[in-house]
C-alpha cells in the first residue's frame, strides 16, 4: 500500500506540466591529460634543457626536436593522453551546479564538493584515479593541464515530474589529485552539454616525470 509521501508525489507528478530546465556548472576547471612517453624523449628534453611549455605550443617545431625524440607532436600536447584525458569543472566547494526553470529562475543550486555531495546522499562516482607515481619504475609520464575559470557545462533537462536533485548522479576523475567532473546524469539518463562553455583566465602546467622507486623526478624547464 502506498505511503502518504508516495501518494503526494504521484499527485505532484500528475499536476506537473512538462517543461525544459537548464543545468549549468561553473567555477574553476579545465583540461588535463597524462600519457606515457619514451625514456629517450625524457632524457633528451632534460639534457637539452628544452622548455616544455614552449614546446607544447611550438607548432612549427622551432626548437628542432627530432621526430624520434618527441614526447608528442609539436604543439599538440592534448594528444599525449594514452593514460587519461579529461575536461570539465572541478569537483570542489569553489564550484557550483545550478538548475534554472524555463523562465530562467534558479530552482536549486549546490557546491560541487564531492565529499559533501556524497555525505548528503547524492550519488558521486569516481570513474578513474590516475597518478604518475603509480606507474612502474623507469616509466616516463607527461602531464599537461590547462586551468580556467567560468562556465564549463550547460545542458537541458526535460522534465515530466517535479525536479528532484537527489536524482542527479555525478561522475568524476581524480587525476593527480585534481577531481574533474566528466559526466552528469538525471534518473540514469545523461544530461548532454550544449552551447554555454564560456571561460577566461587560462593558465597551464606541463611536466615530464621519471618514476623512480615510487618517486617522481621532474623535468619542467
Amino acid at each position: 500500500m502506498a505511503t502518504q509521501e508516495e501518494k503526494q508525489e504521484l499527485i505532484n507528478t500528475l499536476k506537473f506540466t512538462p517543461r525544459t530546465y537548464t543545468v549549468a556548472m561553473y567555477g574553476y576547471g579545465g583540461e588535463v591529460v597524462m600519457g606515457k612517453v619514451r625514456r629517450r624523449a625524457y632524457d633528451y628534453f632534460k639534457d637539452q634543457k628544452i622548455n616544455l611549455e614552449e614546446y607544447a605550443f611550438d607548432w612549427d617545431n622551432e626548437t628542432g626536436v627530432p621526430q624520434e625524440l618527441q614526447p608528442f607532436y609539436p604543439g599538440q600536447w592534448h594528444d599525449c593522453d594514452n593514460m587519461c584525458h579529461e575536461s570539465g569543472v572541478e569537483m570542489s566547494s569553489s564550484c557550483t551546479i545550478e538548475v534554472y526553470d524555463e523562465n530562467n529562475n534558479e530552482i536549486w543550486s549546490h557546491n560541487l564538493d564531492a565529499g559533501e555531495l556524497d555525505e548528503e546522499g547524492f550519488e558521486v562516482i569516481e570513474n578513474q584515479e590516475v597518478y604518475a607515481s603509480m606507474q612502474e619504475d623507469g616509466e616516463c609520464v607527461f602531464y599537461g593541464q590547462q586551468f580556467e575559470k567560468g562556465t564549463f557545462f550547460q545542458g537541458e533537462l526535460e522534465l515530466t515530474a517535479p525536479f528532484d536533485p537527489k536524482q542527479l548522479k555525478f561522475y568524476y576523475s581524480d587525476i593527480e589529485g585534481w577531481p574533474v567532473c566528466g559526466g552528469l546524469e538525471y534518473k540514469e539518463n545523461d544530461i548532454e552539454g550544449c552551447d554555454g562553455y564560456d571561460t577566461v583566465g587560462k593558465s597551464s602546467a606541463y611536466y615530464l616525470w621519471l618514476v623512480d622507486d615510487g618517486e617522481l623526478i621532474q623535468h619542467d624547464e
